[in-house]
């Protein structure tokens, strides 16, 4: 089987493994997030950091982020009609990613208003819903989740207790944004391999074309290190949402917000030729945790850094005799 960039085989075993070890995991600090109840839609229980107060609102949180990560890596583009991407979906078990912007919403939700009595929400489309989202594309699939969780949300009596409904969405994005690919939506990596060329004319009616240095046009994070350099070249990890706030009664959207977050990673000390082999799965996973959250969290408080993920040291060598990890 050829070798593909990230071993996809690999990391998708690796994904499902997180998943099993979140749903095994005991309940999150003040979170109270338990393993998600069989079937294709659950409410989980309430939380809230504080015993609320008389006056304070009842906010249900959701997340229908999807069940796939794709992989988009930049490819040369001359004299090629094709578009410069090459594109992967790895599918998964969909309660990892939602978790993890769960996590966000309710960390977010908890500083802005901390007496709040937050519901949080499980959503998992089966059966006829999950086909008719596979068969759309792009901004049909976009529509057709929020169409399908609308409906859902309708069926749920407890909203009438409920004074709003804040729920994240993917979103697609045509153009490129701030150096990143085009045709993004929801939680990716974007590898961005080539280096800018420069053109130099040899005064013989011939081009010379060359590739600058690493050094370019974005600002990327040393994962070492975490401070910031300059690179043409680097592996982004992205997270492409819409947050919409819902009046629970009604279900009347009241607000439409739009996040498109990444965080471009070059590693200055990595011996690897190919950009995209600078990182392994263990960092990428934890890159794509991190963005997922503090998105998420960042999509209430508007003011939360999304923290950059930062590279591990090896593990040292096992004592003789000692059984290691598989």
């Amino acid at each position: 089987m050829p070798q593909e960039l990230f071993r996809f085989s690999k990391l998708r075993r690796a994904l499902l493994a997180m998943s099993c070890v979140a749903a095994a995991a005991p309940a999150w600090a003040q979170t109270a997030v338990p393993a998600v109840p069989a079937g294709p839609a659950a409410q989980l229980p309430a939380v809230a950091a504080a015993p609320a107060a008389s006056a304070a609102r009842t906010v249900a949180l959701i997340s229908a982020i999807g069940d796939r990560i794709t992989i988009v890596r930049q490819r040369p583009s001359v004299g090629s009609h094709m578009e410069p991407y090459t594109r992967r979906e790895i599918k998964f078990d969909p309660r990892l990613l939602n978790r993890m912007v769960l996590s966000g919403l309710d960390q977010g939700l908890a500083q802005t208003e901390p007496d709040s009595q937050r519901v949080l929400l499980d959503w998992l489309p089966e059966g006829a819903e999950a086909a008719q989202i596979d068969d759309a594309r792009r901004m049909q699939r976009e529509a057709r989740i929020e169409a399908l969780l609308i409906e859902h949300l309708r069926a749920v009596p407890a909203r009438q207790q409920w004074d709003e409904i804040i729920a994240v969405l993917p979103k697609w994005t045509m153009p490129s944004v701030k150096g990143m690919g085009e045709k993004l939506a929801g939680i990716g990596i974007y590898v961005q391999p080539l280096r800018r060329q420069a053109l130099e004319d040899l005064g013989t009616g011939e081009l010379s074309v060359s590739a600058i240095t690493p050094d370019g046009d974005h600002v990327t994070l040393d994962p070492n290190t975490g401070e910031k350099e300059a690179s043409s070249i680097f592996v982004a990890v992205y997270m492409y949402m819409q947050t919409l706030t819902l009046d629970a009664k009604t279900l009347e959207v009241k607000k439409r917000e739009l996040r498109r977050d990444n965080i471009k990673y070059f590693d200055p000390k990595s011996p690897a030729n190919d950009v995209g082999r600078m990182f392994d799965n263990r960092f990428l996973l934890g890159a794509v945790a991190q963005i997922a959250e503090r998105s998420a969290q960042r999509a209430i408080t508007g003011d939360v850094n999304v923290s950059p993920a930062r590279k591990l040291a090896e593990p040292a060598a096992a004592a003789p005799g000692a059984s290691s990890p598989r």
